[in-house]
């Protein structure tokens, strides 16, 4: 084969035409690969891949919007209804658990009709679901809103970050994890002031407007992402997709969803009784926590697909360990906020992480499945999170708030040296 030089000494720039009419491709003339480096988008011709992934991005982004704009409110609406606090959280409850049950089934349909349609569908039904806040509901319609809601909200995640996996260089499958996170979270963050200034004007605009952001969304999805073909055409069971190498990844999920769940609930009376501290100081605590996880997103998955994504994790669970540690030893409510950041960022760096890892020891095919899996040990984690740290903390003591997440972060850290082999990624030795 000719040795066509299809890069340029000076500029770097890709002639892809030159390349085809000598009969070789990019890789076997010694310059970058589309498919194996994606960041080199400013210096090749533009891509399928960074439309679809701006276009996921985008979509993601807005319908968190819509999710910050009504989550602080739902509970507000319940209660003016005549809801007491017991009805307002197994309501809660209830959304969760159905995202908990339906993960696996999305996962399995995901895999079959390919992923864009589910996520379509997704934001769709999600925003449908919000809107019907709106409305004068009775008690059980309150139950099966957040139960649909729930649905929705699964199909969303899960097929976004199918689509993300399959679309993704090995080499980059972090990075692009860690900007799907980061669209989550600002979506996340610049909903709550906006949607509570639109409830001052009547309760039912943030629903209204939720819904059409969901709608916006869902036509962007359907505009500007490519079809991904279906990749199986029967449904998966638990046992062919539930392998070693995927207890790493579904446990950085559990323990993502565990941590989470019960700090937000339970953090606030910790340092209400233990620490004195007030509420505008809890404010500044919580933003602390909020900046650790958007600014840690990019710099993390470049550190993991640059590192490897286990080692990354490993870290991840060792700092988290010795913060939980320096927190339940705290007595100003000051030291609260470096440690806020870095739980915020090592945290918040085990979700995006632990979807990367699954793109390189799942097959294609079951790509869908796989992450529906993870999506489910999230769920489990974020169920119970609260739960056993509130008994803990009634128990033994309000500290058992930081000492059982450090035992799991130890624990997670302990597993990843004995499962380091078995989660290596399939024929890609570099990613260790």
């Amino acid at each position: 084969m000719k040795s066509a030089q299809g890069v340029t000494a000076s500029s770097g720039i890709t002639h892809r035409c030159r390349l085809k009419a000598e009969g070789c491709t990019p890789n076997d003339c010694g310059g970058p690969s589309l498919d194996g480096n994606l960041s080199l988008l400013t210096v090749n011709k533009p891509s399928p891949h960074s439309r679809a992934f701006f276009a996921i991005y985008l979509a993601v982004a807005i319908s968190y919007v819509g999710v910050g704009l009504v989550a602080p409110l739902i509970a507000l609406v319940l209660e003016a209804h005549g809801e007491n606090s017991f009805m307002v959280g197994l309501i809660g409850t209830t959304m969760f658990t159905t995202f908990t049950l339906s993960s696996f089934p999305i996962g399995a349909a995901t895999d079959r009709f390919g992923p864009k349609p589910i996520l379509v569908g997704g934001l769709i039904v999600y925003g449908a679901a919000i809107a019907l806040f709106a409305l004068n509901l009775t008690t059980p319609l309150f139950f099966l809103a957040r139960a649909i809601e729930g649905v929705g909200g699964a199909a969303i995640s899960v097929a976004a970050e199918t689509m993300i996996s399959k679309l993704s260089a090995p080499d980059e499958r972090a990075r692009r994890m860690s900007y799907y996170a980061l669209s989550v979270g600002l979506g996340w963050v610049a909903g709550p002031l906006t949607g509570t200034l639109l409830f001052k004007l009547h309760h039912a605009t943030p629903f209204v407007a939720c819904f059409g952001l969901s709608l916006v969304a869902a036509v962007i999805a359907q505009a500007m992402i490519p079809q991904t073909e279906s990749t199986s055409h029967r449904l998966e069971s638990l046992i062919n997709v539930i392998s070693k190498p995927m207890i790493v990844p579904m446990s950085a999920g559990m323990l993502y969803g565990y941590l989470m769940s019960s700090l937000i609930t339970l953090v606030p009376i910790y340092l209400t009784h233990d620490v004195q501290a007030e509420s505008q100081q809890m404010g500044i605590i919580i933003t602390a926590v909020i900046a650790g996880v958007l600014i840690s997103q990019v710099p993390l998955g470049r550190v993991a697909d640059r590192f490897g994504k286990r080692r990354t994790l490993f870290a991840c669970a060792i700092v988290l360990a010795i913060t939980f540690a320096l927190m339940s030893m705290a007595h100003n409510w000051r030291w609260f906020i470096p440690t806020g950041i870095i739980t915020g960022a090592m945290a918040g760096g085990l979700y995006p992480l632990g979807l990367a890892l699954i793109g390189g020891i799942v097959r294609r095919e079951r790509l869908g499945a796989a992450n529906s899996l993870f999506s489910l040990a999230f769920g489990i984690g974020s169920l119970t999170g609260p739960t056993a740290s509130g008994l803990a903390m009634t128990h033994f003591g309000h500290r058992w708030l930081f000492y059982l997440p450090i035992a799991l972060t130890l624990l997670f850290a302990g597993q990843l040296l004995v499962l380091y082999k078995p989660a290596a990624p399939h024929a890609r030795p570099k990613d260790s």
